[in-house]
């Protein structure tokens, strides 16, 4: 099983300020930037960034490519991915131009994720007409972005109910052949077919414990050996990846009283806080989550979600540092949930801890990971490739995956 890191990052604005701090975001970007230099030289496998809009505090995070460039310039060998870029609303040529100029910097490191966005930070994005068909609109545009990555001479250009192009010789050329591994995140459990069904590799925010976690892997091996498969690309990426949130400390203790507010804060956001304030210019994210562990308020019981999501979001908002994707603790319990995720047969566990948290401490967090939890994986890994080996009997088309 593999390793890697992934970040929306959240920097909360001060209690009852209207602004941040002067150079508090810049800094927050320098630092990510170093823990993810750091994480290289230790010798994890992955960093993802994702990408959302209108979202302050929960997610600064609106240009990923741009991060990725600079983090491209100060590492050398962790694969560097977008988990995962907006397809629904940026242009596709665009995208891929970025992606490809990302994949001739990195020598070929690139890993391309894509997906719809949420439907309320990407509505003020999307052109008239298309706000019900978002998920449409998101296929379409990936299926351009793929197709000009895998072209190596004029791209044949596309005229549909979406996009009209000629054919344009789009460069820069992707570094990777016939183009970098495909990935789409996976929000809810169940889902993990519809990506296989697609020749995706799942990025999956799992907030259900290992048994859940073990039947979507299940699902997803199980859909990619069926004939109901259609890649996106010019194979597939036989890979699940699971997110684990938290922060790893020398003792379980030390890792609680670090880690434990921030895991909360962004767990608020996540299951309805950052969403309900989307365009809100009065919106106060972490006033907001004050609120709510004083019992003063929750801004997500006026969210206008159905009920059943609703009641789902704010059971999981209410005990987010507890459930058992979060992972706060000292090494043994850092094994613990990896071994529980590798029984499962996940490819790799994907850390995030970038939700306020001192730099030091993430610096530690990531020290305590590469030295006291991965070794113990890196002896497994024959083993869980020849699983892998197995799985991928009866695949008919080509692999296109660095797992």
């Amino acid at each position: 099983m593999k390793f890697g890191l992934f970040f929306n990052p959240v920097i909360p604005r001060p209690s009852g300020q209207h602004d941040w701090d002067p150079g508090q975001e810049r800094s927050a970007f320098l630092e990510m930037i170093e823990q993810i230099r750091y994480a290289d030289s230790v010798g994890i496998d992955y960093v993802f960034l994702g990408e959302h809009h209108f979202m302050p505090e929960y997610a600064h995070n609106s240009a990923p490519e741009v991060l990725l460039g600079a983090v491209a310039a100060c590492t050398t060998n962790i694969r560097l991915g977008t988990a995962i870029v907006h397809a629904s609303h940026n242009d596709p040529v665009r995208t891929a131009e970025r992606i490809a100029t990302l994949d001739q910097l990195t020598g070929g490191r690139m890993e391309f994720g894509f997906g719809g966005g949420t439907p309320a930070e990407v509505a003020p994005l999307l052109g008239r007409g298309l706000k019900d068909r978002r998920r449409e609109a998101a296929a379409a545009s990936a299926q351009v972005s793929v197709d000009i990555l895998a072209s190596r001479g004029v791209w044949e250009g596309v005229d549909n109910d979406f996009f009209s192009y000629p054919a344009v010789n789009v460069v820069p050329k992707s570094y990777q052949t016939p183009h970098p591994p495909l990935w789409t995140s996976i929000a809810l459990p169940g889902q993990t077919a519809v990506a296989a069904k697609r020749g995706l590799g799942a990025q999956m925010v799992a907030l259900s414990g290992p048994d859940v976690v073990a039947k979507d892997i299940e699902d997803y091996w199980e859909a990619l050996r069926s004939d109901d498969v259609i890649p996106v690309g010019r194979g597939v990426n036989p890979a699940v990846f699971v997110n684990a949130s938290g922060l790893l400390a020398h003792t379980d203790q030390q890792a609680e009283e670090r880690g434990r507010l921030g895991v909360e804060l962004f767990g608020f956001g996540l299951t309805g806080g950052a969403e309900f304030g989307v365009n809100d210019p009065q919106h106060h994210l972490y006033d907001a989550f004050l609120d709510f562990k004083a019992g003063r308020r929750d801004i997500r019981e006026d969210a206008p979600h159905p009920a059943a999501i609703k009641q789902m979001m704010l059971d999981a908002g209410a005990h987010y540092a507890d459930l058992p994707s979060t992972l706060l603790g000292g090494p043994e319990k850092a094994l613990a949930h990896a071994r529980a995720l590798e029984a499962a047969h996940a490819d790799a566990m994907v850390f995030r801890h970038d939700f306020g948290v001192r730099h030091e401490h993430a610096m530690e967090s990531l020290e305590i990971l590469a030295k006291e939890v991965m070794p113990e994986f890196r002896e497994r890994e024959a083993t869980h490739q020849a699983w892998r080996k197995q799985q991928m009997e009866g695949i008919a088309h080509p692999i296109v995956s660095s797992v």
